[in-house]
């Protein structure tokens, strides 16, 4: 096939490399209606719905994924450090192959819990004998619109306390900086080793090319100084009226600006900055819709409403269908209500108990948006009642 593209030069491939990187960024995260619907078309036409099943090496229940391949990444690997923190102790994983058509048919594979995740007219065509639908992501998203003494007033009493008296202490302070060389400071001293010791293995992140050449341009990077020296930052995307939150990180990634609080200070900062230079919101950027995960506990306290993704996951949900009555998935789910949709656009915290456990309200999912949580009692489930 003819190309313009001469592939003799060196650089080609690093040039194809990049382009693919800012369009892959582009696809993932664009709210633009046209490549949504795109995504949205393709996303529910693939016959086949790839499946891993997970299984703990000591204790847990024996878990299954199956559906969009992004799924696998995050979806599963969540569920599996949740399963891990009961202890787990890691995961043997293998692929089966299955299809929507046998995932309609109620042919589900073997696992404890099986978890679908797709298109929402997909999902609602699963059967619905014990099942839940979930979002597939959610977004947690701050209203800067009304001022900084109500964005403020929405932060938890006990949070704003303790950023006031670290704030005292370290006098920090947040700065704009646009310069490319910035960046990639930013990029190699905090945001790579950040997560690579929050994520080890796991790690997801976007390249240093896509950081440059597709956030930046519609970006903002601001670093958090102590004593006139960077120690933390974060890059976001900025439409205007929204800034999300996109990369973020502590110099060289070290646990003393958790401890410190310079890692919150730069939310508490960053909202400062919002309100004070007519942004309507912040978007705190995504997560998976279960209530215990950290970050999710982490950036309530903020005051966020809860909503669904403005990109291509806000038409996709998660099917979780409790296939087997084991002690191990009933101490799983308990220990890991979800948010389920309410209605097709409003969401509400699920609290799983039995006879001998009662609902973990202590992990609490208040969130502005959010409707009343429901009580999910599993005798009853398993009873089929």
């Amino acid at each position: 096939m003819d190309t313009d593209i001469d592939t003799s030069e060196p650089n080609t491939h690093a040039i194809l490399a990049r382009t693919r990187d800012q369009a892959r960024y582009t696809w993932n995260n664009t709210s633009l209606r046209t490549l949504c619907a795109m995504r949205h078309q393709l996303d529910r036409l693939t016959p086949a719905a790839p499946c891993i099943i997970s299984r703990p090496k000591h204790e847990g229940p024996k878990l299954a994924y199956a559906g969009l391949r992004v799924g696998h990444l995050n979806v599963l690997q969540l569920m599996e450090q949740r399963r891990d923190a009961m202890g787990g102790g890691g995961s043997f994983v293998h692929r089966v192959r299955t299809t929507w058509s046998s995932l309609r048919a109620g042919l589900f594979p073997d696992a404890d819990m099986v978890i679908i995740g797709g298109e929402r007219d997909r999902i609602a065509s699963l059967p619905r004998i014990r099942s839940f639908i979930a979002p597939f992501r959610i977004h947690l998203v701050l209203d800067t619109s009304d001022g900084l003494s109500n964005a403020r007033s929405r932060i938890s009493k006990r949070e704003r306390w303790a950023f006031s008296r670290n704030q005292r202490y370290h006098d920090w302070t947040l700065v704009e900086d646009t310069s490319k060389a910035t960046l990639r400071y930013f990029y190699e001293r905090m945001h790579q080793p950040t997560m690579s010791m929050r994520h080890h293995d796991n790690i997801r992140t976007e390249s240093f090319d896509v950081a440059s050449r597709a956030i930046m341009p519609h970006g903002r990077l601001f670093l958090l100084l102590q004593n006139g020296s960077a120690i933390a930052g974060v890059l976001c995307h900025d439409t205007g009226y929204t800034l999300t939150t996109r990369l973020l990180g502590v110099l060289d990634g070290n646990l003393d600006h958790y401890n410190s609080g310079a890692f919150k200070a730069v939310y508490h900062l960053l909202i400062d900055w919002a309100c004070q230079n007519s942004i309507d919101q912040v978007d705190l950027f995504g997560t998976e819709a279960f209530v215990a995960k950290g970050i999710y506990q982490w950036k309530r306290k903020l005051g966020p409403n809860v909503k669904l993704p403005p990109n291509h996951f806000h038409s996709k949900r998660l099917y979780l269908y409790i296939r087997n009555d084991t002690p191990e998935i009933r101490h799983f789910l308990i220990s890991n209500p979800i948010l389920e949709m309410a209605t097709p656009k409003t969401m509400r915290p699920v609290y799983f108990h039995d006879h001998l456990h009662p609902p973990r309200v202590d992990i609490p999912a208040k969130a502005g948006l959010l409707e009343p949580e429901r009580f999910v009692d599993l005798d009853a489930i398993f009873a089929g009642k």
